[in-house]
């Protein structure tokens, strides 16, 4: 399986990246940096499963240049763009942040978790709230991989 991880953050990416080696062995993880970089690699070469930071650059990040504006919501702007263009791909939504701000109001990561369950079903397939300082994101990432094998197991 391919797999694609699309997060801007270093710390975030040395830590999580081993652990989805650890778990999926056997397959290929790749890293994009941005939500350009990132929606670029969904459309053109769409991974088996989709891990997806909520808040990135617009660009990539380079020596001197600070990669574009920032965008709050760029994971569920990727996953508008997959949804448009009939792009299913099981997507797991992995932040750091347990709030933000969307039309002036803050809403919690229960919220954009529903949210996001609402608007892209058959693509959203849960939220990781990650801290790098430890908790307990390893145990659910792994529980929402594994699931996502077993039901690929059962279709096939």
């Amino acid at each position: 399986m391919r797999i694609l991880l699309v997060d801007d953050d270093e710390n975030k990416i040395s830590q999580v990246l081993p652990h989805v080696r650890r778990i999926r062995p056997n397959d290929d993880v790749e890293v994009r940096r941005s939500y350009q970089s990132g929606l670029r690699e969904v459309v053109v070469r769409p991974p088996e499963l989709l891990l997806l930071d909520m808040t990135m650059p617009t660009y990539d990040v380079q020596q001197g240049k600070p990669g574009g504006r920032e965008r709050r919501y760029a994971g569920r702007e990727i996953l508008r763009q997959m949804k448009r263009r009939g792009i299913c791909v099981p997507t797991i939504v992995i932040t750091q942040y347990e709030r933000f701000e969307e039309d002036g109001r803050e809403i919690t990561l229960i919220e954009l978790a529903r949210i996001l369950h609402e608007q892209f079903p058959g693509l959203y397939c849960g939220i990781v709230y990650y801290q790098a300082s430890g908790g307990n994101w390893p145990d659910e990432l792994q529980s929402l991989i594994g699931d996502l094998a077993r039901e690929n197991v059962q279709d096939a």
